[in-house]
């Protein structure tokens, strides 16, 4: 009795045993407002099993569901909502949305378009402005591009004060060209030797999208980036490991603009954590520094944090 007892155990631990070794591999699903708005819990599928997706419960104001997508752009693998899916690794779906919008962007309305071999994309904007799908030195969307001082036109391997075209000297009050009066016109210049005149948006010969993209394109004003901010959605994405702000207008389209860092001095710093862009627009209380876009994955704003001689991208836009 004792000995088919012992084999009766032996059976069972050798059966519970395999039934471990062979249990199946489980994948989630992440699922990304990618703009709108609500809650979503992961969908755990069975390693090899078919499964449809859970239902879409994000809203986004304006704009009606698409279904899903591998990638925030849309140039991903494409789902249907509720469609059957079989995974092999964990994957993040992001939602994909329409503007409701059809008097924005009617169908006789060219929406994107390419200038001297670059392309724009029409946003919607109040203004009409239309914003370029890369940066000037970038290869694609996603790409960093070039960096450049404000103001100057080609790039650099020191970005500071004694090697920046528009001042004379490595510290305060040395610039030499747009120099408003100073703060709230009471008398302070940042000038060298007292310098001001009154420039406060960059000449043709100073804009580095007009110098190296041509005639046509130039980079954005303070007015336009802060435009851009009010009337777009903006997300903190990732496109091909390359993380991030998405700016979707009010028609649907949509541009990236990389984390791309700053460079100071010979060093890029917060590259792949924050995006630093320069507008067109110097600081009127304080010449040593311009308008740029600032973003992380936290928040996006316009404001005049860095001096001029930082290194910072450039985005351009069209020509009004």
């Amino acid at each position: 009795m004792k000995r088919i007892l012992f084999f009766a155990i032996i059976s069972i631990v050798g059966m519970l045993a395999i039934s471990g070794c062979d249990k199946q591999k489980t994948y989630d699903i992440v699922f990304d407002t990618n703009g709108g708005t609500g809650e979503m819990q992961s969908q755990t599928l069975t390693e090899g099993e078919s499964q449809p997706l859970d239902d879409n419960s994000f809203v986004n104001e304006g704009h009606s569901f698409g279904g899903w997508n591998t990638l925030p752009d849309g140039s991903g693998v494409s789902y249907s909502d509720g469609q059957d899916i079989t995974l092999t690794s964990d994957i993040t779906l992001y939602a994909q949305w329409t503007s409701n919008d059809t008097e924005s962007a009617p169908d006789s309305q060219q929406t994107t378009g390419s200038l001297n071999g670059y392309e724009w994309v029409d946003l919607g904007l109040p203004s009409g402005t239309r914003w370029a799908s890369r940066n000037i030195g970038a290869k694609d969307p996603e790409s960093y591009g070039d960096y450049y001082a404000w103001g100057e036109v080609t790039t650099k391997e020191i970005y500071y004060w004694h090697t920046y075209q528009h001042s004379r000297g490595d510290a305060y009050c040395s610039i030499t060209k747009y120099c408003p009066l100073g703060i709230n016109g009471f008398g302070y210049t940042y000038g060298y030797a007292g310098y001001t005149d009154n420039r406060t948006i960059l000449e043709p010969c100073d804009d580095a999208a007009t110098v190296n993209w041509g005639e046509g394109w130039r980079m954005p004003t303070k007015e336009e980036m802060e435009e851009l901010l009010n009337n777009c959605t903006n997300v903190w994405t990732s496109i091909n490991g390359v993380n991030g702000r998405k700016f979707i207008g009010p028609n649907g389209n949509s541009i990236f603009l990389p984390a791309a860092g700053n460079y100071y001095d010979v060093l890029l710093l917060e590259d792949d954590a924050d995006g630093y862009y320069w507008s067109s627009s110097v600081y009127s209380d304080n010449a040593n520094y311009s308008w740029i876009i600032k973003f992380d994955s936290s928040n996006c704003l316009v404001n005049h944090q860095h001096y001029r001689y930082r290194g910072h991208p450039v985005r351009p836009v069209l020509a009004q």
